[in-house]
C-alpha cells in the first residue's frame, strides 16, 4: 500500500473510531438474517475494536426479508449495512442503489471466494461473507443392509440410481432417494446441479438470451425424474426428517444437517459426498453456489462505517466463528478447509470442496422470476403433466420472455 493510501486509510479509521474524547456514540444500522445469539458476539467485537460506534442490529426473516429490503430501497430509508441472499443480488444490483465498493475491495479479492455473486460489469457491490452449497448425504447403515459398500458413496448418475434402487428394495417405509418437490427456492437447487454437471446452461454467458432448451438439460431432467422410481417426493424438511429417522438412503441437502443430526439422530451413521457427475468420463460434480453478501447503499447515513463493519465481519476468524455457530454455511474465505476446525470435521470440510465445482446463478435482474419459471416447469414434469422435453422447452420460452422484458 502506498504512503498516500496509508494516510488516507488512517484518516478514515480515525474518523470511524471517533478520535477525540468528546465524540458522541454513533449508530450503524445493520439488517441481517441470523439469530441474535449467532451474530451478536461478532458485533460486540466490532464495537470493542471501534469505540464510539454502536451497531443497531435488526433480524430479518427469509419469508419477508426481500419485501422489506425492496421497500426500504424504494423509500430511501435504508440500513447502513445489509446481508443479502445471493439470488436476490441481481435485482438489487440492477436498481443502482447499492454502494460501489470496487475500488475498496481489491485487497480482499485474493482471500475471498464468491465475488461473482456481487459483481456485474466489472463493478463490485458487496463483500462475500459466507457461502452455502448442497452435497450428497447417504445413510451408511442402509447401504450395508442393501449390500452396498458403505465406504464408497455414488460418484456417477448410474451409481446413484443403482444405490437408490437397491435401498428401495429393502421395503417397509425405507426409500432410496429424496426427490425435491413442492417448495419455492429449493427445487431449483436440487435439479440444476445435474443439469450444470451435464454441461447445461440457463442463459448465454452475456445474459442476453435464454440457453435452457438443450439436450444436456433434457437428459438431466429425465435422470432426475427417473429417481422417483426409487425414492420419495417431498419438501426439504420432510426429506431431511426421513433421512434423520433412517428411512431415506440418499438425498441432496445442505450443511444445516450437521447441526440437526447430532440433536435429532445422534446415532445416525451417515456420510457426505460430492453430487454425482453424469459419468466417470463425462461432466463434473456440480452443485448450487450461493451465499450471503454484505452490501451498503448509496443512500446510507453511515457509508464508511458500514464498509468497515462489512470488512470486519468478513475477516477469516469472524466468518469462521459465524459458520461454526450457525452450522449451515461455510466461510467465504479461500482455504477455509485447511483451518483446524474443518480438518477435525471432514464432512463439513467436504462442503467447502463442493464449492470448487459449484455454479452460481446468473446475475440477471429478472433472476427471481427466472428461478420460479424453471421450478414451475420442472415440477410439471415431476407430476407427469409434461414430458422432460416439453418442460425444458416451455422453460426456455418463459426465460426468453423475461430476458426480452429487460
Amino acid at each position: 500500500m502506498s504512503r498516500g493510501l496509508r494516510l488516507l486509510a488512517g484518516a478514515a479509521l480515525c474518523a470511524l473510531v471517533a478520535c477525540g474524547p468528546s465524540q458522541k456514540t454513533q449508530t450503524i444500522v445493520f439488517w441481517q438474517f441470523w439469530a441474535p445469539e449467532v451474530v451478536t458476539p461478532l458485533l460486540q467485537g466490532f464495537e470493542k475494536e471501534h469505540p464510539g460506534w454502536k451497531v443497531q442490529m435488526e433480524q430479518l426473516t427469509w419469508q419477508s426479508g426481500l419485501e422489506k429490503i425492496t421497500a426500504a430501497v424504494a423509500s430511501g430509508n435504508v440500513p447502513d449495512l445489509c446481508e443479502i441472499g445471493s439470488t436476490w443480488m441481481p435485482r438489487l444490483m440492477a436498481s443502482g442503489q447499492l454502494a460501489d465498493w470496487t475500488a475498496s475491495v481489491s485487497d480482499l479479492q485474493p482471500s475471498l471466494r464468491g465475488w461473482e455473486l456481487c459483481t456485474v460489469g466489472g463493478r463490485t457491490r458487496g463483500i462475500p461473507w459466507v457461502m452455502g452449497t448442497r452435497a450428497l448425504f447417504y445413510n451408511k447403515t442402509l447401504f450395508a443392509r442393501a449390500g452396498l459398500d458403505s465406504t464408497r458413496p455414488p460418484e456417477t448418475w448410474e451409481e446413484l440410481r443403482d444405490a437408490a434402487a437397491a435401498i428401495q428394495k429393502l421395503g417397509g417405509d425405507v426409500k432410496g432417494f429424496g426427490v425435491q418437490a413442492g417448495e419455492r427456492y429449493v427445487l431449483f437447487k436440487k435439479f440444476m446441479p445435474f443439469a450444470w454437471g451435464n454441461g447445461g446452461h440457463i442463459l448465454t454467458d452475456d445474459l442476453t438470451a435464454a440457453d435452457f432448451d438443450s439436450p444436456a438439460n433434457v437428459q438431466a431432467l429425465e435422470f432426475y425424474l427417473s429417481l422417483r422410481k426409487s425414492g420419495m417426493l417431498d419438501r426439504q424438511d420432510m426429506l431431511d426428517r426421513a433421512f434423520k429417522e433412517g428411512r431415506l438412503g440418499l438425498e441432496v441437502s445442505g450443511a444445516w444437517l450437521f447441526k440437526s443430526i447430532p440433536k435429532d439422530a445422534p446415532g445416525l451413521r451417515y456420510g457426505v459426498a460430492l453430487v454425482p457427475s453424469p459419468a466417470a468420463d463425462h461432466g463434473f460434480h456440480a452443485s448450487f453456489a450461493g451465499g450471503e453478501v454484505l452490501v451498503g447503499f448509496s443512500a446510507a447515513k453511515q457509508p464508511q462505517a458500514a464498509f468497515e463493519l462489512a470488512r470486519y465481519l468478513a475477516r477469516p476468524e469472524n466468518a469462521r466463528a459465524l459458520a461454526a455457530a450457525a452450522m449451515s454455511v461455510q466461510p467465504a474465505t479461500v482455504g477455509a478447509d485447511t483451518a483446524a476446525y474443518y480438518r477435525e470435521r471432514p464432512d463439513q470440510q467436504l462442503m467447502i470442496r463442493q464449492f470448487e465445482t459449484a455454479v452460481p446463478t446468473p446475475n440477471h435482474p429478472a433472476w427471481v422470476d427466472m428461478e420460479a419459471a424453471i421450478e414451475d416447469e420442472v415440477e410439471q414434469a415431476l407430476y407427469d403433466k409434461k414430458t422432460a422435453a416439453q418442460a425444458v422447452s416451455d422453460a426456455q420460452r418463459r426465460l426468453a420472455e423475461l430476458v426480452a422484458k429487460k
